[in-house]
This record gives C-alpha cells, structure tokens and sequence, in this order.
C-alpha cells in the first residue's frame, strides 16, 4: 500500500473515529461514495491504523487489586479498567461494580450504615430493587451537611435506599457538624438521636466515600511542589488528607485530635472500627493521596476504584513508605 493510500485510510479514520463525522459527509468530502469510506474504515482496521479496545468494567484487574489487597491488607480490591472515560463516566462504572460486589455481602435483617457524597448516593441510586435482600435497617452515619444539594441529601438517600432494601429508615435531623461541644453533648444525649446511636454501635455494613482535604489552607501551599507534597505531608501528622463520614485524618491513616473532629455528630473511630464489613468508593488523580490515607486507618475492607488510580497509589507508597 502506497503512502497516499495509508495517509487516506489515516484521515478517514481519525475524521469518523476522532471527530465523529458521519460516512455521509466524510464521502462528500472526499467526493467518494459512502461505501467506499466504509470499505476504508475497514481496511483502516485491516491494516493495524485503527484498532478497537473495548474496556469492560465487569472486568477485574485482578493482577493490580492483588497489589492492593496485599499492601494495604484488604479483604478484596475492585480493580475497573480506567479506559479514557471522563470523570463522571468512570465513576459510574466504578459505582455499579461496587454494587455488584456488595450485593451477596449484604444480609437480610441486618442494619446497613451509609455516608453522605456523590460515591455514596451513586451507589444508593443504582442498587436493584429486584435482590432478595429484605427488612434491613439503613441508617445515617454522618448528620445533614449544609453544603450538599438536594440531591445528594442524606435523608432522601436512605428513604430511597430502605424502600429497595425492603426494610426501614433511620432519620437523622442534626448537623453533621455543630458549633461547639457543648451542642455536639446535648444532641448526642437528646431523645431524637438515641435510637440512631443505638444503631451506630451495630452496623452491619457501611458505604463510605473518600473525601479529600486538598482545599484547607495547611495543603495549599504544597500543592504547587510535587513531591514536596508527599515529604511535607508524611512529616506533618496534623495536615488531614482526606475524611471517612467528615472524619478527617492524615497520611498515616491516624484520625487527627482535633476540633473539627470533636465537634462532628456522626460515627467515631471506635465505631467504624467494629463495622465489620465496610466498602469505600472512589477514583480519580485528585483521591491518590485521600485514598492512602484512608486505607491506612485500617476501618475499609473493601475498595473499588480503577486502575490508573491504583497504579497511582501504589507509586506513590513505593516512593514514601511508611
């Protein structure tokens, strides 16, 4: 085949593969007919100039959650083919295999916990109603955040999620996080908030999401410095990297003292602690570092992610170990 001929085969490809321009006018363009460029578009893949990768999320990259089941000592790894899917595209595909793998480990008449954010709320909306799960208590782990939209609101998610469950919800009214520890005291011990802790000392199995701390000013000033960040974080452990139900720690996976933490109404460490079945959700560069982090406190049993995330994450261990 001639140079001409190949540079042909390469413009039509990119112009319907790239630039998604229909046979009809690519033909036109080239003064061509419309079989001639789909007589093209298969020699292009005939010939090596174009070749077709389908990226199946059931698939697991079982050799890289391998990696991190044993790093990090988790009870299993989702691995879901990354591709070059946007954001939102990749998040989705790792929601639905998370559900899929969540499903047998859920048990009828047991108390299901869950946390607010897009992983969790994702993981609620796309749950089947069609299992045999039934009469499963699902209860909020974390109070209502004013920063949420409608959508993700908590107490709307678990209203939704019981009816699917087949069982009952648990309301939460209080803030997730009050003004000082005097209010945090009254709510903890108020009549209202007593049969949700009851019910936070026997969760069953929880969603949780991985949420990030970049934005707080002790970050910002290492973002800019590559590596720095990971040298000046291991060494700080007061710099919180990421949170679990607004719980915030730090690189080493230790829960920070703090009065962001001490005024939070929502799950403590000695509860997440006796969960014994806890899957966290979450994929993408800016969760490399929240991720570590968070499977270092020792509470997520389970992770579903992607795999550029975990190579990610893998690097950066090799690089600063504990």
């Amino acid at each position: 085949m001639e140079n001409l001929d190949i540079q042909k085969l390469v413009e039509i490809s990119k112009m319907y593969y790239n630039e998604h321009m229909t046979q009809e006018v690519i033909s036109k363009y080239f003064s061509i007919s419309r079989s001639a460029v789909s007589l093209c578009l298969a020699e292009a893949k005939n010939v090596g100039i174009v070749q077709i990768q389908i990226n199946d999320p059931s698939e697991n990259n079982e050799t890289l959650a391998r990696q991190m089941e044993e790093t990090f000592g988790l009870k299993k790894c989702i691995a879901v083919p990354s591709g070059t899917y946007r954001e939102d595209v990749l998040v989705h595909m790792v929601v639905s295999q998370a559900v899929r793998y969540a499903i047998p480990l859920m048990k009828s008449h047991s108390c299901v916990g869950t946390s607010w954010g897009g992983a969790c709320y994702e993981f609620m909306q796309h749950f089947p109603e069609d299992t045999n799960l039934c009469d499963i208590t699902v209860v909020p782990l974390i109070g209502i955040s004013p920063h949420l939209t409608q959508k993700y609101q908590l107490n709307e998610s678990v209203r939704m999620f019981a009816n699917k469950l087949h069982g009952n919800p648990l309301f939460i009214y209080s803030p997730g996080y009050v003004d000082n520890l005097e209010d945090r005291e009254r709510i903890i011990k108020s009549d209202y908030m007593q049969p949700i802790f009851q019910r936070w000392q026997d969760v069953d199995f929880a969603i949780v999401g991985i949420g990030r701390e970049q934005q707080r000013s002790e970050m910002r000033q290492y973002l800019c410095n590559g590596e720095n960040l990971m040298q000046e974080i291991h060494k700080s452990p007061g710099i919180a990297v990421g949170d679990i139900c607004a719980r915030q720690y730090n690189i080493r996976g230790e829960f920070i003292k703090s009065d962001h933490n001490d005024r939070l109404v929502g799950v403590d460490q000695a509860m997440l602690n006796r969960i014994p079945n806890v899957i966290a959700i979450a994929a993408g560069y800016e969760k490399v570092i929240p991720i570590i982090g968070a499977l270092r406190t020792g509470v997520i049993h389970y992770l579903a992610t992607d795999e550029n995330t975990i190579l990610q994450v893998l690097e950066s261990v090799q690089k600063f170990p504990m």
